[in-house]
């Protein structure tokens, strides 16, 4: 199993192309690239994961690039590439998995969380969760993980008999009353220190969110991220992590692939969604010593 992270260029010096035939007049060099050289292609490794690099020949932002990535997935399956990386501009059809980095977002909410608190000088006891449902996985990954660990926690949802049963459960493990509310007017927006995003429904909250609040875009809701940040200078906004491992700095979307080709375990906990291995998921990442060393939003450090 091999990965490959895709990017664009329009550096003609990506490309394997040197010295004179740079030169070239424009035209001439912009013909060779499409017809012989629409990508280049690279070995690398992650860790200990085996993949390339991909550069995908792109000379300006309205240019064309579906015949150029259709070929690229179909050389990369015969090159044994089982999952993808890819910059949030690359459009791709779901040839081979795509690497999003989510399932880490949500595996290391709680670590996230920690250090968000920490910059708003609060503790974790005192603050305030609130999980946007988005009716998945995601939103279930982040409850489990986050309620046996927090002092107040609430789901904002359209549905919420889908977690009453669940409710019932976590007072009667950890005595914490799981707070349910749909109503977009609800004023309990404007309560919480800590927002984890886990839909891709645009809700009209932006104005009702703390200042100077973490909003952890975990699912990767681009539009809606790009709604906040240029609505909501104050906020801490987020989606992604930068991850320590083995004393190198990781993406979430990396240290998701690196784990899918090095851990049988994790392989089979994305493809299946078992839930009852979400606690040896867990121990994994904390035998490899992981650690969120800082955040990103749209691949930038924040």
């Amino acid at each position: 199993m091999k990965f490959a992270e895709i990017s664009y260029s329009p550096k003609k010096d990506d490309f394997g192309i040197k010295g004179i035939f740079l030169k070239l007049p424009n035209c001439l060099l912009h013909w060779y690239f499409m017809r012989f050289r629409p990508f280049y292609i690279q070995q690398t490794t992650l860790a200990n994961a085996e993949g390339y690099i991909v550069k995908v020949y792109k000379p300006h932002e309205n240019h064309q690039t579906e015949k150029q990535i259709q070929k690229l997935l179909l050389l990369l399956q015969k090159k044994e590439t089982d999952v993808l990386l890819k910059h949030h501009s690359i459009l791709l059809p779901h040839i081979i998995d795509i690497a999003y980095g989510d399932i880490i977002n949500a595996l290391f909410v709680l670590e996230a969380s920690k250090k968000a608190i920490k910059r708003q000088s609060q503790t974790l006891q005192q603050s305030k969760f609130l999980i946007i449902d988005g009716e998945n996985t995601i939103t279930n990954m982040v409850l489990d993980i986050l309620y046996p660990h927090i002092n107040y926690l609430s789901i904002y949802t359209e549905n919420p008999q889908n977690f009453l049963q669940k409710a019932d459960e976590i007072y009667e493990e950890y005595g914490l009353r799981l707070e349910i509310f749909s109503d977009i007017k609800n004023k309990q927006f404007e309560t919480f220190n800590i927002i984890l995003n886990c839909s891709k429904n645009m809700y009209h909250y932006d104005y009702k969110i703390q200042k100077n609040a973490f909003f952890f875009d975990i699912i990767q809701n681009d539009k809606k991220m790009h709604c906040l940040m240029s609505r909501r200078s104050d906020l801490l906004l987020s989606n992604g992590l930068l991850l320590k491992l083995e004393n190198k700095n990781y993406s979430s979307k990396q240290i998701e692939a690196i784990l899918r080709i090095t851990e049988h375990s994790f392989h089979d906990f994305l493809c299946y969604n078992k839930k009852q291995n979400l606690s040896e998921i867990l121990q994994l990442l904390q035998h490899k010593n992981l650690t969120v060393t800082a955040f990103t939003c749209f691949e930038k450090r924040v």
